[in-house]
Protein backbone atom coordinates (compact mmCIF):
# COMPACT_ATOMS: atom_id res chain seq x y z
CA UNK A 1 0.00 0.00 0.00
CA UNK A 2 2.95 2.43 0.59
CA UNK A 3 4.22 1.81 -2.68
CA UNK A 4 0.69 2.80 -4.08
CA UNK A 5 0.68 6.04 -2.39
CA UNK A 6 4.36 6.61 -3.33
CA UNK A 7 3.15 6.52 -7.42
CA UNK A 8 0.44 8.68 -6.48
CA UNK A 9 2.28 11.45 -4.95
CA UNK A 10 4.81 11.01 -7.54
CA UNK A 11 1.99 11.19 -10.18
CA UNK A 12 0.66 13.96 -8.67
CA UNK A 13 3.66 15.89 -8.53
CA UNK A 14 4.67 15.55 -11.56
CA UNK A 15 1.75 16.86 -13.02
CA UNK A 16 0.16 19.41 -10.71
CA UNK A 17 3.65 21.61 -10.21
CA UNK A 18 4.26 21.33 -14.15
CA UNK A 19 3.77 24.96 -16.44
CA UNK A 20 1.53 23.08 -18.85
CA UNK A 21 -0.67 22.67 -16.02
CA UNK A 22 -1.05 25.53 -13.76
CA UNK A 23 -1.66 27.10 -17.31
CA UNK A 24 -4.59 25.35 -18.04
CA UNK A 25 -5.77 25.55 -14.37
CA UNK A 26 -5.75 29.38 -13.94
CA UNK A 27 -6.64 29.73 -17.62
CA UNK A 28 -10.40 28.73 -16.97
CA UNK A 29 -10.52 31.45 -13.64
CA UNK A 30 -8.99 33.80 -16.00
CA UNK A 31 -11.32 33.45 -18.69
CA UNK A 32 -14.28 33.83 -16.61
CA UNK A 33 -12.95 36.54 -15.50
CA UNK A 34 -12.92 38.22 -18.85
CA UNK A 35 -16.44 37.20 -19.44
CA UNK A 36 -17.58 38.78 -16.36
CA UNK A 37 -15.37 41.75 -17.44
CA UNK A 38 -16.70 41.84 -20.60
CA UNK A 39 -20.49 41.47 -19.29
CA UNK A 40 -19.80 44.74 -17.13
CA UNK A 41 -18.68 46.36 -20.02
CA UNK A 42 -21.35 46.02 -21.85
CA UNK A 43 -23.88 47.18 -19.17
CA UNK A 44 -21.87 50.25 -18.89
CA UNK A 45 -22.21 51.19 -22.56
CA UNK A 46 -25.85 50.13 -22.16
CA UNK A 47 -25.87 52.46 -19.02
CA UNK A 48 -25.80 56.37 -20.31
CA UNK A 49 -26.17 58.07 -17.19
CA UNK A 50 -26.26 61.68 -19.04
CA UNK A 51 -29.89 63.29 -18.35
CA UNK A 52 -33.15 62.85 -19.90
CA UNK A 53 -35.59 65.55 -20.69
CA UNK A 54 -39.07 66.13 -21.14
CA UNK A 55 -41.38 68.62 -22.60
CA UNK A 56 -44.92 67.69 -20.72
CA UNK A 57 -47.82 68.51 -22.35
CA UNK A 58 -50.54 66.68 -20.75
CA UNK A 59 -49.85 67.61 -16.71
CA UNK A 60 -49.07 64.08 -15.57
CA UNK A 61 -45.45 65.59 -14.53
CA UNK A 62 -46.34 68.78 -13.52
CA UNK A 63 -44.98 67.95 -10.11
CA UNK A 64 -43.63 64.95 -10.57
CA UNK A 65 -42.83 61.81 -8.51
CA UNK A 66 -39.26 60.78 -7.58
CA UNK A 67 -38.33 57.63 -10.05
CA UNK A 68 -38.07 54.28 -8.17
CA UNK A 69 -34.95 53.08 -7.64
CA UNK A 70 -32.82 50.92 -10.25
CA UNK A 71 -31.57 47.58 -9.50
CA UNK A 72 -27.83 47.02 -9.80
CA UNK A 73 -25.97 47.06 -11.76
CA UNK A 74 -27.96 50.43 -13.52
CA UNK A 75 -27.09 53.38 -12.34
CA UNK A 76 -29.72 56.65 -11.91
CA UNK A 77 -30.41 58.50 -14.64
CA UNK A 78 -31.68 62.47 -14.10
CA UNK A 79 -35.07 63.83 -15.51
CA UNK A 80 -35.05 67.49 -16.64
CA UNK A 81 -38.39 69.22 -17.72
CA UNK A 82 -38.50 71.57 -20.51
CA UNK A 83 -41.30 74.02 -21.51
CA UNK A 84 -40.74 73.22 -24.83
CA UNK A 85 -39.27 71.30 -27.91
CA UNK A 86 -37.21 74.15 -28.95
CA UNK A 87 -35.42 74.64 -25.37
CA UNK A 88 -35.12 70.60 -25.37
CA UNK A 89 -33.44 70.52 -28.46
CA UNK A 90 -31.19 72.67 -27.66
CA UNK A 91 -29.81 71.05 -24.57
CA UNK A 92 -30.28 68.10 -26.67
CA UNK A 93 -27.75 69.57 -29.53
CA UNK A 94 -25.56 70.87 -26.69
CA UNK A 95 -25.05 67.46 -25.38
CA UNK A 96 -26.59 68.83 -21.95
CA UNK A 97 -29.06 65.62 -22.31
CA UNK A 98 -28.96 62.31 -24.26
CA UNK A 99 -32.60 62.71 -25.39
CA UNK A 100 -36.08 63.77 -24.42
CA UNK A 101 -39.60 62.64 -25.01
CA UNK A 102 -42.58 64.77 -25.75
CA UNK A 103 -45.70 63.55 -24.36
CA UNK A 104 -48.69 64.56 -25.96
CA UNK A 105 -51.97 66.46 -24.48
CA UNK A 106 -53.68 63.12 -25.10
CA UNK A 107 -51.19 60.77 -23.59
CA UNK A 108 -53.40 59.34 -20.59
CA UNK A 109 -55.90 58.07 -23.89
CA UNK A 110 -53.83 57.74 -26.43
CA UNK A 111 -50.56 56.25 -24.72
CA UNK A 112 -47.99 57.85 -27.51
CA UNK A 113 -44.85 59.08 -26.82
CA UNK A 114 -42.50 60.71 -28.75
CA UNK A 115 -38.62 60.91 -28.31
CA UNK A 116 -35.77 62.35 -29.70
CA UNK A 117 -32.25 61.59 -29.76
CA UNK A 118 -29.12 62.05 -31.93
CA UNK A 119 -27.63 58.46 -31.24
CA UNK A 120 -29.79 55.42 -30.22
CA UNK A 121 -31.43 55.76 -26.86
CA UNK A 122 -30.25 52.41 -24.28
CA UNK A 123 -32.53 49.97 -22.91
CA UNK A 124 -31.44 51.34 -18.98
CA UNK A 125 -32.41 55.14 -19.57
CA UNK A 126 -35.41 54.13 -21.52
CA UNK A 127 -36.66 51.71 -19.20
CA UNK A 128 -36.04 54.19 -16.03
CA UNK A 129 -37.61 56.90 -17.60
CA UNK A 130 -40.93 54.72 -18.67
CA UNK A 131 -40.96 53.91 -14.72
CA UNK A 132 -40.57 57.28 -13.73
CA UNK A 133 -43.92 58.32 -15.86
CA UNK A 134 -45.72 54.88 -14.59
CA UNK A 135 -45.28 55.98 -11.01
CA UNK A 136 -46.75 59.57 -12.28
CA UNK A 137 -49.46 58.01 -13.81
CA UNK A 138 -50.20 56.12 -10.97
CA UNK A 139 -49.88 58.71 -8.02
CA UNK A 140 -53.66 58.53 -7.46
CA UNK A 141 -54.28 54.60 -7.10
CA UNK A 142 -53.67 52.27 -4.14
CA UNK A 143 -50.10 52.47 -3.48
CA UNK A 144 -50.24 48.38 -2.87
CA UNK A 145 -51.91 48.36 -6.53
CA UNK A 146 -49.67 50.78 -8.04
CA UNK A 147 -46.59 49.50 -6.61
CA UNK A 148 -47.21 45.25 -8.04
CA UNK A 149 -48.15 47.30 -11.66
CA UNK A 150 -44.98 48.94 -12.04
CA UNK A 151 -42.91 46.07 -10.32
CA UNK A 152 -44.98 44.10 -12.51
CA UNK A 153 -44.83 39.52 -11.81
CA UNK A 154 -43.10 37.27 -10.27
CA UNK A 155 -43.89 33.64 -11.38
CA UNK A 156 -42.49 31.56 -8.42
CA UNK A 157 -42.49 27.87 -9.57
CA UNK A 158 -42.02 25.29 -7.12
CA UNK A 159 -41.80 21.21 -6.78
CA UNK A 160 -44.53 19.23 -5.47
CA UNK A 161 -42.72 17.84 -2.26
CA UNK A 162 -42.08 22.09 -1.69
CA UNK A 163 -38.00 21.08 -1.82
CA UNK A 164 -37.11 23.40 -4.57
CA UNK A 165 -38.07 26.56 -6.37
CA UNK A 166 -37.21 29.04 -8.99
CA UNK A 167 -38.05 32.52 -9.73
CA UNK A 168 -37.00 35.42 -11.64
CA UNK A 169 -34.38 36.02 -9.10
CA UNK A 170 -33.31 32.53 -8.67
CA UNK A 171 -32.88 31.59 -12.39
CA UNK A 172 -29.26 30.75 -11.67
CA UNK A 173 -29.59 27.52 -9.44
CA UNK A 174 -31.46 26.31 -12.16
CA UNK A 175 -27.59 26.41 -14.36
CA UNK A 176 -25.69 25.69 -11.37
CA UNK A 177 -25.78 21.70 -11.68
CA UNK A 178 -25.15 21.81 -15.54
CA UNK A 179 -22.41 24.57 -14.70
CA UNK A 180 -20.95 21.75 -12.13
CA UNK A 181 -21.16 18.85 -14.50
CA UNK A 182 -19.16 20.49 -17.14
CA UNK A 183 -16.57 21.85 -14.77
CA UNK A 184 -16.61 18.19 -13.58
CA UNK A 185 -16.15 16.60 -16.79
CA UNK A 186 -13.57 19.37 -18.00
CA UNK A 187 -11.23 18.28 -15.07
CA UNK A 188 -12.00 14.60 -15.61
CA UNK A 189 -10.44 14.40 -19.13
CA UNK A 190 -8.19 17.13 -18.64
CA UNK A 191 -6.62 14.24 -15.48
CA UNK A 192 -7.28 11.48 -17.66
CA UNK A 193 -5.14 13.05 -20.42
CA UNK A 194 -2.58 13.52 -18.39
CA UNK A 195 -2.68 9.90 -16.89
CA UNK A 196 -3.08 8.32 -20.47
CA UNK A 197 -0.12 9.92 -21.83
CA UNK A 198 1.92 9.48 -18.57
CA UNK A 199 1.36 5.42 -19.45
CA UNK A 200 2.64 5.55 -23.02
CA UNK A 201 5.32 7.78 -21.94
CA UNK A 202 6.65 5.15 -19.67
CA UNK A 203 6.18 2.67 -22.37
CA UNK A 204 8.01 4.31 -24.83
CA UNK A 205 10.98 5.28 -23.02
CA UNK A 206 10.82 2.26 -20.94
CA UNK A 207 10.99 3.65 -17.54
CA UNK A 208 8.51 0.63 -17.02
CA UNK A 209 11.30 -2.13 -17.47
CA UNK A 210 13.02 -0.74 -14.15
CA UNK A 211 9.34 0.31 -12.08
CA UNK A 212 7.86 -3.44 -12.27
CA UNK A 213 11.03 -4.57 -10.95
CA UNK A 214 10.31 -2.46 -7.76
CA UNK A 215 6.33 -2.29 -7.68
CA UNK A 216 3.71 -4.82 -8.96
CA UNK A 217 1.30 -3.38 -11.89
CA UNK A 218 -1.59 -3.47 -9.77
CA UNK A 219 -0.19 -1.11 -7.09
CA UNK A 220 1.47 1.14 -10.22
CA UNK A 221 -2.12 1.42 -11.47
CA UNK A 222 -3.66 1.89 -8.56
CA UNK A 223 -1.30 4.58 -7.73
CA UNK A 224 -1.51 6.10 -10.83
CA UNK A 225 -5.42 6.02 -11.02
CA UNK A 226 -5.20 7.62 -7.30
CA UNK A 227 -3.03 10.61 -8.12
CA UNK A 228 -4.85 11.51 -11.38
CA UNK A 229 -7.68 11.41 -9.50
CA UNK A 230 -6.34 13.80 -6.95
CA UNK A 231 -5.23 16.33 -9.78
CA UNK A 232 -8.39 16.29 -11.17
CA UNK A 233 -10.10 17.34 -7.26
CA UNK A 234 -7.23 19.91 -7.46
CA UNK A 235 -8.75 21.57 -10.59
CA UNK A 236 -12.34 21.69 -9.40
CA UNK A 237 -10.80 22.75 -6.00
CA UNK A 238 -9.25 26.18 -7.27
CA UNK A 239 -11.76 26.73 -9.59
CA UNK A 240 -14.39 26.62 -7.02
CA UNK A 241 -12.44 28.68 -4.51
CA UNK A 242 -12.25 31.21 -7.92
CA UNK A 243 -16.32 30.99 -8.15
CA UNK A 244 -16.89 31.08 -4.28
CA UNK A 245 -14.39 34.76 -4.43
CA UNK A 246 -16.47 36.17 -6.79
CA UNK A 247 -19.57 35.63 -5.76
CA UNK A 248 -18.63 36.88 -2.62
CA UNK A 249 -16.89 40.19 -4.24
CA UNK A 250 -19.84 40.27 -6.76
CA UNK A 251 -23.05 40.13 -4.32
CA UNK A 252 -23.33 43.71 -3.49
CA UNK A 253 -23.05 44.76 -6.85
CA UNK A 254 -25.43 42.18 -9.08
CA UNK A 255 -28.44 41.17 -7.60
CA UNK A 256 -28.83 37.33 -8.93
CA UNK A 257 -26.01 36.38 -7.04
CA UNK A 258 -27.82 36.53 -3.81
CA UNK A 259 -30.46 34.02 -4.26
CA UNK A 260 -27.71 31.31 -5.15
CA UNK A 261 -28.33 28.27 -3.50
CA UNK A 262 -26.52 25.26 -3.60
CA UNK A 263 -29.10 22.04 -2.50
CA UNK A 264 -27.71 19.19 -0.55
CA UNK A 265 -28.78 16.75 -3.46
CA UNK A 266 -26.60 18.35 -5.59
CA UNK A 267 -23.76 17.55 -3.47
CA UNK A 268 -25.33 13.98 -2.82
CA UNK A 269 -25.25 13.46 -7.05
CA UNK A 270 -21.35 14.86 -7.38
CA UNK A 271 -20.67 12.27 -4.13
CA UNK A 272 -22.27 9.24 -5.60
CA UNK A 273 -22.70 9.91 -9.10
CA UNK A 274 -19.71 12.56 -10.47
CA UNK A 275 -17.10 10.92 -8.04
CA UNK A 276 -17.30 7.51 -9.48
CA UNK A 277 -17.78 8.60 -12.92
CA UNK A 278 -14.86 10.68 -12.37
CA UNK A 279 -12.72 7.32 -11.71
CA UNK A 280 -14.46 5.22 -14.15
CA UNK A 281 -13.16 7.83 -16.73
CA UNK A 282 -9.47 8.03 -15.27
CA UNK A 283 -9.23 4.05 -15.42
CA UNK A 284 -10.02 3.80 -19.09
CA UNK A 285 -7.86 6.85 -20.37
CA UNK A 286 -5.10 4.45 -18.26
CA UNK A 287 -6.69 1.44 -19.79
CA UNK A 288 -5.95 3.17 -23.32
CA UNK A 289 -2.35 4.46 -22.60
CA UNK A 290 -1.74 0.60 -21.50
CA UNK A 291 -2.70 -0.52 -25.24
CA UNK A 292 -1.98 1.92 -27.69
CA UNK A 293 1.97 1.95 -29.28
CA UNK A 294 2.03 6.32 -29.31
CA UNK A 295 0.53 8.91 -27.53
CA UNK A 296 -1.27 10.91 -30.55
CA UNK A 297 -2.94 6.83 -30.95
CA UNK A 298 -4.21 7.35 -27.66
CA UNK A 299 -5.74 10.84 -28.03
CA UNK A 300 -7.88 9.34 -31.47
CA UNK A 301 -9.11 6.90 -29.20
CA UNK A 302 -10.22 9.14 -26.69
CA UNK A 303 -12.95 10.42 -28.83
CA UNK A 304 -14.65 6.75 -27.59
CA UNK A 305 -15.12 8.16 -24.34
CA UNK A 306 -15.72 11.87 -24.52
CA UNK A 307 -18.70 11.48 -27.08
CA UNK A 308 -20.64 9.68 -25.05
CA UNK A 309 -20.23 11.65 -22.20
CA UNK A 310 -21.47 14.82 -23.94
CA UNK A 311 -24.52 13.20 -25.57
CA UNK A 312 -26.76 14.95 -22.92
CA UNK A 313 -25.70 18.33 -24.34
CA UNK A 314 -26.30 17.41 -27.66
CA UNK A 315 -29.93 16.37 -26.60
CA UNK A 316 -30.59 19.43 -24.20
CA UNK A 317 -33.69 19.82 -25.40
CA UNK A 318 -35.20 16.75 -25.22
CA UNK A 319 -34.26 16.61 -21.25
CA UNK A 320 -35.44 20.34 -20.65
CA UNK A 321 -38.98 19.38 -22.47
CA UNK A 322 -38.59 15.93 -20.94
CA UNK A 323 -36.86 14.88 -18.08
CA UNK A 324 -38.80 11.86 -17.65
CA UNK A 325 -39.20 10.10 -20.86
CA UNK A 326 -37.27 6.36 -21.62
CA UNK A 327 -34.67 7.82 -24.16
CA UNK A 328 -33.68 10.17 -20.99
CA UNK A 329 -33.97 8.00 -18.50
CA UNK A 330 -31.74 5.49 -20.44
CA UNK A 331 -29.29 7.95 -20.30
CA UNK A 332 -29.21 8.28 -16.88
CA UNK A 333 -28.29 4.99 -16.57
CA UNK A 334 -25.97 4.01 -19.18
CA UNK A 335 -22.99 4.71 -17.10
CA UNK A 336 -20.49 7.40 -19.60
CA UNK A 337 -24.19 9.34 -20.12
CA UNK A 338 -25.38 9.37 -16.47
CA UNK A 339 -23.25 11.91 -14.70
CA UNK A 340 -24.32 15.44 -16.91
CA UNK A 341 -28.07 14.05 -17.53
CA UNK A 342 -28.64 13.11 -13.71
CA UNK A 343 -27.50 17.14 -13.03
CA UNK A 344 -29.40 18.28 -15.97
CA UNK A 345 -32.42 16.33 -14.53
CA UNK A 346 -31.78 17.53 -11.09
CA UNK A 347 -32.71 21.25 -12.45
CA UNK A 348 -35.55 19.78 -14.35
CA UNK A 349 -37.48 17.27 -12.41
CA UNK A 350 -38.03 15.84 -9.08
CA UNK A 351 -35.40 12.95 -8.90
CA UNK A 352 -37.03 9.39 -7.49
CA UNK A 353 -34.85 8.06 -4.74
CA UNK A 354 -34.38 4.79 -6.60
CA UNK A 355 -33.24 6.14 -9.91
CA UNK A 356 -30.38 8.30 -7.91
CA UNK A 357 -29.57 4.56 -6.57
CA UNK A 358 -29.46 2.77 -9.64
CA UNK A 359 -27.60 5.05 -11.15
CA UNK A 360 -25.05 5.57 -8.73
CA UNK A 361 -24.27 1.90 -8.34
CA UNK A 362 -24.41 1.64 -12.48
CA UNK A 363 -21.67 4.23 -11.58
CA UNK A 364 -19.57 1.91 -8.90
CA UNK A 365 -19.75 -0.95 -10.85
CA UNK A 366 -18.49 1.10 -14.12
CA UNK A 367 -15.82 2.51 -12.18
CA UNK A 368 -14.85 -0.70 -10.40
CA UNK A 369 -14.62 -2.30 -13.89
CA UNK A 370 -13.33 0.05 -15.34
CA UNK A 371 -9.99 -0.42 -12.52
CA UNK A 372 -9.94 -4.20 -13.87
CA UNK A 373 -9.76 -3.54 -17.20
CA UNK A 374 -6.97 -1.23 -16.51
CA UNK A 375 -4.87 -3.11 -14.50
CA UNK A 376 -5.04 -6.15 -16.76
CA UNK A 377 -4.64 -4.05 -19.65
CA UNK A 378 -1.48 -2.38 -18.19
CA UNK A 379 -0.45 -6.23 -17.19
CA UNK A 380 -0.29 -7.59 -20.47
CA UNK A 381 0.84 -4.35 -22.33
CA UNK A 382 3.44 -2.74 -19.94
CA UNK A 383 6.23 -4.43 -22.02
CA UNK A 384 5.24 -4.42 -25.12
CA UNK A 385 7.25 -1.37 -27.50
CA UNK A 386 5.74 -0.50 -30.60
CA UNK A 387 2.87 -2.90 -30.91
CA UNK A 388 -0.78 -2.46 -29.77
CA UNK A 389 -2.80 -4.45 -27.00
CA UNK A 390 -6.08 -5.68 -28.54
CA UNK A 391 -8.69 -5.03 -26.67
CA UNK A 392 -9.70 -9.06 -27.53
CA UNK A 393 -6.22 -10.41 -25.83
CA UNK A 394 -7.07 -8.54 -22.90
CA UNK A 395 -10.63 -10.39 -22.56
CA UNK A 396 -9.08 -13.68 -24.13
CA UNK A 397 -6.45 -14.16 -21.83
CA UNK A 398 -6.12 -15.92 -18.24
Amino acid sequence: MIKTWRVALHEYRQHVFNKRFLLGLFSVPLLLLVMVGLIFLIFAMENNQAPIGYVDLSGILADPLPPPPVENPDRPVEFFAYPDEAAAMSALEAGEIQAFYVIPADYRTSGALRVVHLQDLKYSPRSQFEAFLSVNLLRDADPAVANRLIEASDVTVRSPDGSREMSSTGWFNMLLPAFAGMAFVIAMFTAGGYLMQAVVEEKENRTMEVLITSVSPGQFMAGKIIGDIAIGLTQIAVWLAFIAGGILIGRGSIDFLQGIQISPQLVLLVVVILFPAFVMVAALMAAIGATVSEAREGQQMTGLISLPVWIPFMLLMLIVESPNSPVVLFLSFFPLTAPLTILMRQSMTILPAWQIAVSAGIQILGAVGAVWLAGRAFRLGMLRYGKRLRWKEIFARA
